[in-house]
């Protein structure tokens, strides 16, 4: 299984997150002072492979909100107004199948 962080920004921005750098934001060790005072889109991209030929993309979203330091200070459902875009959607699913050869996988 391989999980993939996305953060979007109001600028149209996508920001990619390791595991591990998910993980210390999350639990407010790591800051991020660019986006400090804001609240942001993040989206969870999960690969799993299921059998040779197939793999199962999982993906979920939220908001997050970032305190004047630039801790993650919570995590909610987004709001009407903050909905992910099937464009971006795509384009994050896009990006973490890059490194997967084609001919690795099937579409159902």
């Amino acid at each position: 299984m391989n999980i993939r962080h996305f953060v979007l920004t109001a600028a149209g921005e996508i920001r990619e997150f390791s595991t591990e750098q998910a993980a210390l934001i999350a639990a407010g060790a790591n800051r991020l002072p660019e986006f400090a005072d804001q609240r942001l889109r993040y989206l969870q991209v999960t690969l799993e492979d299921t059998s040779e030929t197939e793999m199962r993309i999982q993906t979920a979203g939220a908001s997050i909100r970032f305190d004047a330091e630039g801790k993650m200070a919570e995590a909610s459902p987004p709001a009407d107004h903050e909905n992910i875009s099937r464009f971006e959607h795509d384009a994050c699913v896009q990006w973490a199948l890059k490194d997967i050869p084609a001919t690795a996988l099937t579409f159902h």
